[in-house]
Formats: C-alpha cells, structure tokens, sequence
C-alpha cells in the first residue's frame, strides 16, 4: 500500500515527464518551422513557387508574420492576387516588419507591366497596394498610370487612375495637369456632367483662357446631347453660355447653327434665321459644309415666311 508521500512523488514525476515532453515537442515543432522557412526561402530564390508553398502551407493558419508573408510572396508570384492580398493582411496584422517589403513587390511588378506596355494591369497592383497600406504615399505611381492609360485612349482607365491620385495629392503642379486630363477623359468617358462640373470649378479657380476653352468644349458637348435628345430648352442655354463667353472661336459658328436649329424646331422663324446669318458672317470665306447647311435653312426659311 502506498502512502501518501510516495503518491506525491510519482504525481511529481508524471508532471515532470509531461513537462520535458511538451518541451522536446515544441522545440522539435519549433525546429521544423524554422527549417521549413529556411526551405521556403531557398526555393523562393529559385523561382519555385509552387514547391516553397508545400514547405509551409501547413503553418498557414499559425499567427506568424513571417510566415504569412512568405504566403503572399508566392500566390502573389503565382498572380493568384487575392489569396497574395489576403496572406499579406494578416502578415501586417500581426507587425508591419514586411510592410516595405510587400510595397516594393508590388511596386517592382507594377513597373515591370508599366515597361511591357500594360497599364491596367499597374493600375490593379497600385490599387493592391493602396487596400494593403492605405497610408502608403502612391499618388506619383497613380498619376503615372493615368498618363499612360491617357496617351492610350482608355478614358475610363485613366479617369480612374486620376481620381484616387487626386484624393491623396490635390496641389502639387503634378496634380494641376492630372486635373485637365481628368476633365478630358471624362469627357471622351461621356460624363459630361461630372467633367462640367470639375470645368466649371477650376475654372472659377484659376480663369486661364485654357481652362474656358475646355469648359466650352464640354458645354458644346452637352447642348449637342440635349438637342438630340430633343430637351431644346436645356441646350439653348449650353450654346447661349458659349456665344456669350465668345470662346471657343471655333465653335462660335456652330453654336449659332445649333441655335438656329432649336429656333427652327420650335418654329422661331425669325429667330432662327437671325441665327444662321450670324453662322454666315462668322464665314466670310463661306466654305465649309456647315455653310452649305445654313444657305439651305436660309433657303426654306424664307420661302416659309
């Protein structure tokens, strides 16, 4: 029968055998982790994704930020961006150690598509980084992708690229030019409100004859969509805003054109034909097919009266 010293002794001896027990696991598990990362980043330097995923993809719910990290750096070199981004949030969840780190791997891809000629594909990784950092300064980066997608002819691109630029940086010379652009794409976009909108506020800001000259362009744009869009009412005062302004020069002769038109609709003779004369004296040259229209209003207007 044993007593109640010798019962203490083995519990004593039980607890310190589960001790020693759980500490050889944990180092031995402690020591695979760390060769399995060693692992990792060998196969990693030798452009073997797939193979340094193998080598850690058990740990990958483990709360380690290097592991995570390592995580997103493969599916992120596999372009499986959305398990990269989400690999790469809980490494900076846990410490923002690789925070420079994820930057510059989206920066140096970024670059690397603007190079090849593939703007939407920089424009993604910029916006990639902007979700992971938020606080990361990249309206230079945007500005860039913008450009790009402008000289390109995809609008909508670049209008999206110049919007988020200008939300981080609204002031520097940079942004200034990134805001025309702005109002032009969206113009060739076709929101010509949004873009009238802009045009009309920079305007008021800064009253360069350019600045008028593109606010003009986009009220022409408009009163030609209403006109067509039978709203005439609406577009008198589009083209009215161009003729008094007296800007463009360009488009003064076809301002009054589209005004004698709405007159003639609305059955304003008189109106009307004071409208297409002005288009004529405005041509004194009388060339053009816009000339050749007038003389036909001219024509029926007064056989009318």
């Amino acid at each position: 029968m044993m007593g109640s010293g010798d019962q203490g002794i083995r519990v004593s001896g039980i607890f310190i055998f589960l001790f020693f027990s759980l500490f050889i696991f944990l180092f031995i598990n402690c020591a695979n982790k760390e060769n399995r990362i060693k692992n990792t980043r060998k196969f990693i330097k030798e452009w073997n994704y797939d193979r340094a995923l193998t080598e850690i993809i058990a740990f990958r719910k483990q709360q380690d930020a290097e592991i995570q990290y390592l995580l997103g750096y493969c599916y992120l070199k596999k372009n499986e961006f959305g398990e990269a981004a989400t690999y790469f949030k809980n490494s900076l969840a846990i410490t923002d150690v690789f925070k420079d780190s994820v930057l510059n791997l989206y920066n140096v891809l970024a670059q690397n598509a603007i190079k090849i000629d593939e703007p939407t594909r920089a424009l993604f990784l910029y916006q990639e980084m902007a979700q992971l950092v938020p606080e990361y300064e990249q309206a230079n980066n945007l500005f860039l992708s913008g450009d790009l997608n402008f000289e390109q002819g995809k609008y909508v691109l670049s209008a999206e690229a110049y919007t988020k630029a200008l939300e981080i940086d609204s002031t520097s010379s940079q942004a200034k030019e990134a805001k025309h652009k702005l109002i032009k794409a969206l113009t060739e976009c076709g929101s010509l409100d949004f873009a009238l909108q802009l045009a009309e506020a920079e305007y008021e800001k800064l009253k360069t004859a350019a600045n008028l000259l593109q606010l003009s362009d986009i009220r022409f744009a408009l009163g030609k969509k209403l006109f067509h869009a039978e709203l005439l009412d609406s577009a008198i005062i589009f083209f009215g805003e161009i003729i008094s302004n007296q800007e463009p020069k360009s488009l003064l002769d076809d301002a009054h054109f589209y005004l004698g038109e709405i007159y003639l609709k609305k059955n304003m003779l008189g109106a009307a034909l004071k409208a297409y004369k002005k288009v004529l004296r405005l041509n004194p040259y009388e060339k053009g097919e816009i000339i050749k229209q007038t003389k036909e209003r001219i024509k029926e207007i007064k056989e009318k009266i």
